[in-house]
């Protein structure tokens, strides 16, 4: 589930959409004005700047968009409105929304353009990127490897987003664990990112025609997706037939 910070000034305004945010795998965050005027450290944490903010356009609107934007809140914050006012609009993108929307929407249009916020912000104007044998999309779908699609489970599939996303950049792991796990009640340790990342090495390793992992580690760092490479910092990949075992991992 990727979650979403949802404001509503009126009652209701936005609940029709609530059923449409879950078929599109989102998991809504109710949000009041306290969390504009006080909580914006919420933001703060690496990983953070991808969890998006819509709001139903209202007259405290501008001002809470504004305060998020003055506060150095990245977030892709998206206005919904029930009829089309121009000028209501300019001033919202005006004052840093990335979109303003006629409704109604549904919970797919969202994440699509949720989607291509979060891609131009990390700096990819395609809604794919191809490194090495890997294909990478932006929209949801598993990647493909060599041309053939690589199933992964819906958490690989977001912690492997998150590094797709940073490409040719390294991320770090606490990044990656803030974006995927730090809004859940039930947090697991840390060390569950490493378990995932090298179940998805593999998957990779297995379906590239030269046996390339693609996922580097580089100590101290992270992670980055990227061809073969002779970096030393690049932690090897056990060999086949390992067995790897790590502690105390809550797989969620």
């Amino acid at each position: 589930m990727v979650h979403i910070y949802l404001y509503d000034a009126r009652t209701n305004a936005l609940g029709g959409l609530l059923f449409g945010l879950a078929d599109a795998d989102w998991q809504p965050v109710t949000v009041t004005d306290d969390f504009f005027e006080r909580q914006l450290d919420l933001l703060a944490p690496e990983g953070c700047a991808d969890r998006p903010v819509l709001m139903w356009a209202h007259s405290r609107a501008v001002k809470h968009i504004a305060r998020l934007r003055r506060a150095g809140c990245c977030n892709p914050v998206l206005v919904l409105r029930g009829t089309r006012d121009p000028e209501a609009a300019m001033e919202t993108l005006d004052a840093g929304a990335d979109d303003d929307i006629v409704g109604p929407l549904t919970g797919h249009e969202l994440r699509a353009r949720v989607n291509a916020i979060t891609r131009r912000f990390h700096g990819h104007a395609a809604a794919s990127i191809n490194v090495g044998d890997v294909t990478a999309f932006f929209d949801g779908r598993d990647p493909e490897v060599a041309g053939q699609p690589m199933k992964l489970s819906q958490r690989e599939l977001a912690i492997f987003q998150q590094i797709a996303l940073a490409a040719p950049r390294v991320v770090s792991k606490s990044r990656i664990y803030d974006a995927v796990y730090g809004m859940a009640d039930d947090q697991p340790f840390d060390k569950v990112i490493d378990v995932y990342i090298h179940r998805i090495r593999r998957k990779i390793e297995e379906m590239s025609p030269l046996g390339d992992p693609h996922i580097r580690t580089l100590r101290g760092r992270g992670y980055k997706l990227d061809p073969a490479e002779s970096d030393e910092t690049t932690a090897p990949l056990p060999p086949r037939g390992s067995t790897h075992v790590v502690q105390k991992a809550q797989l969620g």
